[in-house]
């Protein structure tokens, strides 16, 4: 059988296992988690109902990930799907972004957050290209002085807040309201796209006041009738003395909740755990917020018990959730140390007629449907339980609590079989880690005093190593703070049981904050381990993210592996790469780094990859864990394995009919796809069968026997022992 896959390429695909939460199958477990999100509407499949995509930022300088969710259910019905692979297919943003249609073509395009500006990618998607998006403005100006000599600027939007993004005078196209970068006033800039006669399809933004409402917002509150402050100097990037005064950060979602044609505001802040609602009673022309309440939604009814109230910095999104038609109302926080397994807070639309009335729903929206651990994801597969079967244990930096975070370890027990595992949630808190008050707990499991039970090793964010001993009764543990008594030299600590030197005792390759490895040699003996420092720089291994991001910041987790009888290492860092290094035999040698980005896989910042055969095929399947708290999985007996699969018209692409128009022959091929049974069916437009064939390798001959000259359809079906895809293409036989 003929395969293109590259050496450097993991041999597994994108794939799920079933995953069980209190009797309850998860509808999409391995969806990747989501922390602190801004959510907007969009149709991710061409099927004329709007799903879903939450903008995710695991921590406040990581950068954002597009989670996808396709809208499967009927009006009124919340029910989705995770999309990962679609996720590839927007552009890297940070900070914010946004999805609005500015040019009227029915397709949400993406404003987001740049150098304290706005940049915009304008939606070029169709059915036949699949999702897609090109840069229209790498940075969008506004004219600060239109009413004279222009003075064209950046527009000023914070990368830290959200700006209003709304149609705010009615006239069809989006205008921006932001606060200004040097106080706490509101500019309004329309777009005048319609007033010079170009529809709705520019991007010509003019000052039109800097204080739309006539309000202020600064330490949690709003300040009503506040004099006009004199037109505000736009904002100069190449000016320091600026960026000291920039407002802090809000957001502004725009909203008329009682369809007066007026755009009120529901207004989030980063020091605050409540959102302002504005009621603007003004005009178009000219805005007045003449009320304000924290006690929302349900206002003015305001004995609402569930209010929005997050620890920081919640922001709204209105957005249609169970495509009913009428927009609903989702509330996450926009920093991390906030919410984060219950961060996405649904509150339906109720009203029957252009108001709104929000009623709440859940806090966990979406999140109920996936494995979601909080901060940060750190899987690890091991049989805990002594059955033969590989259940999946994952630390994490914490789940939210009051004041901090609160790191924990959840255990999935395998509930399936060895060769077709389920996991089935056992506890968030495994061994009571809890209650130990970790700073992150990031885990690796060996046996490392030779009873013959696995033992857990804990690295923490101080760079130390806690040894949560196995007693011998199975899921109990004894735990010993920092026994080893050493501190990394660059925290936090994310460790590995694994024999590098091969002398029979298990080592310590401890993954650090500044993107090395640090190598610690096992010096006791089998029975009592002890662990001495050789080097803080193995291999010469250094996966720092991008410097003017991250600064010195690399995170790296590291997982060794044997491949017969070579040594082999992946490494994930803080921008979400996966690392790939053949390492020497010689291990006081430099490492080889073969892939920088090994499948293209890219599922989050902070990503942690562990590489393992659970599916009892002899072949390694990836876990991925990442920054948001949830976990995507990648088999060995996945199809299309080799191919980085976004989307169907990408598998399409890889299957090829020629000669088209045909004759008495077809040819078909098929690069990068391994696969144990083919099919293909030649239909014609009545859709009825005029011949099937066997597909029995990667390239082969077909003939058309007797067929009429005319327009046929060819599908392929492909299949191995987990999955079948078909592909259909239409051909013309002469």
């Amino acid at each position: 059988m003929l395969s293109k896959i590259s050496i450097a390429q993991l041999l597994v695909a994108r794939d799920t296992i079933s995953v069980i939460e209190n009797n309850y199958v998860l509808k999409m477990p391995w969806a990747n988690g989501i922390n602190c999100s801004n959510v907007s509407n969009i149709d991710l499949n061409f099927d004329g109902k709007k799903d879903l995509v939450a903008f995710d930022k695991p921590t406040l300088f990581s950068p954002g990930r597009y989670r996808c969710f396709i809208n499967m259910g009927t009006a009124g019905q919340t029910k989705y799907v995770a999309a990962p692979d679609l996720s590839y297919s927007f552009p890297q943003c940070s900070d914010w972004s946004m999805l609005l249609d500015y040019n009227c073509d029915g397709k949400e395009d993406i404003f987001c957050s740049v150098n304290g500006g706005i940049k915009i990618y304008r939606n070029v998607s169709t059915q036949t290209t699949g999702i897609n998006f090109v840069l229209e403005r790498a940075i969008l100006n506004s004219d600060f002085n239109p009413q004279s000599t222009p003075a064209v600027y950046p527009l000023y939007a914070s990368s830290i807040g959200v700006p209003g993004i709304a149609d705010i005078d009615n006239d069809g196209d989006l205008d921006i309201l932001t606060f200004s970068s040097g106080g706490f006033y509101v500019e309004y800039h329309t777009n005048q796209s319609q007033e010079k006669g170009y529809g709705c399809d520019s991007l010509i933004y003019e000052l039109n006041t800097g204080c739309w409402g006539k309000i202020t917002e600064q330490g949690c509150s709003v300040s009503l009738n506040e004099p006009c402050s004199p037109k505000p100097s736009p904002f100069n990037t190449a000016d320091p003395s600026q960026k000291d005064n920039r407002h802090a950060g809000s957001c502004l979602m725009c909203i008329d909740a009682n369809s007066d044609n007026l755009m009120d505001l529901i207004m989030g802040d980063i020091s605050c755990n409540h959102v302002q609602f504005a009621s603007n009673t003004g005009s178009v022309s000219s805005a007045l917020i003449t009320d304000t309440t924290i006690m929302y939604p349900n206002y003015p009814n305001k004995n609402n018990t569930t209010r929005i109230k997050m620890n920081n910095f919640p922001c709204a999104y209105h957005v249609d959730c169970d495509g009913d038609g009428k927009k609903d109302l989702i509330a996450t926080p926009n920093v991390s140390g906030s919410e984060n397994v219950k961060s996405v807070w649904y509150y339906k639309n109720t009203s029957t007629t252009n108001t709104v009335n929000f009623q709440f729903v859940k806090n966990n929206f979406l999140q109920d449907e996936m494995i979601e651990v909080g901060q940060n994801s750190f899987p690890v597969v091991f049989d805990y339980d002594v059955d033969g079967k590989k259940d999946l244990l994952i630390g994490n930096y914490g789940y939210y609590a009051p004041t901090n975070l609160k790191a924990q370890l959840a255990l999935y027990k395998n509930i399936g079989t060895a060769a077709q595992p389920s996991y089935s949630l056992i506890t968030k808190d495994f061994a009571n880690v809890g209650a130990q008050s970790l700073s992150h707990a990031i885990p690796t499991v060996g046996d490392i005093d030779a009873d013959g039970d696995m033992d857990i090793l804990l690295g923490t964010s101080s760079g130390q190593v806690h040894w949560l001993e196995h007693t011998g009764v199975t899921g109990n543990y004894t735990f010993h703070n920092n026994p080893f008594t050493f501190t990394t030299s660059s925290a936090e600590a994310a460790p590995q049981l694994f024999d590098i030197d091969s002398d029979g005792k298990l080592d310590l390759m401890i993954g650090t904050k500044n993107g090395r490895i640090s190598y610690y040699k096992n010096s006791g003996t089998t029975s009592a381990p002890a662990y001495t420092l050789v080097t803080n720089f193995f291999g010469g291994i250094d996966v720092k993210g991008n410097i003017n991001v991250y600064g010195i910041d690399g995170y790296a987790v590291p997982f060794f592996y044997k491949e017969n009888s070579l040594t082999k290492l992946l490494v994930g860092n803080v921008n979400g790469q996966i690392f790939y290094y053949d390492v020497p035999a010689v291990i006081t040698n430099t490492c080889t780094l073969i892939d920088a980005d090994v499948n293209n896989i890219y599922e989050g910042a902070q990503a942690a990859a562990f590489f393992e055969d659970v599916n009892n095929d002899g072949k390694r399947d990836l876990f991925v864990g990442n920054g948001s708290g949830g976990l995507s999985f990648f088999s060995s007996k996945a199809l299309n394995i080799g191919i980085h699969e976004n989307t169907l018209q990408e598998i399409n692409n890889y299957v090829t009919l020629f000669p088209n128009p045909a004759a008495d022959r077809l040819q078909l091929s098929i690069d990068g796809i391994e696969f144990e049974t083919g099919t293909i069916i030649l239909f014609d437009i009545l859709g009825k069968e005029v011949q099937s064939s066997k597909v029995l390798s990667n390239s082969q001959t077909f003939f058309l026997n007797a067929i009429n000259s005319g327009v046929y359809f060819a599908k392929v079906v492909l299949s191995n022992k987990s999955k079948t895809v078909s592909v259909t293409k239409k051909i013309i036989v002469e």
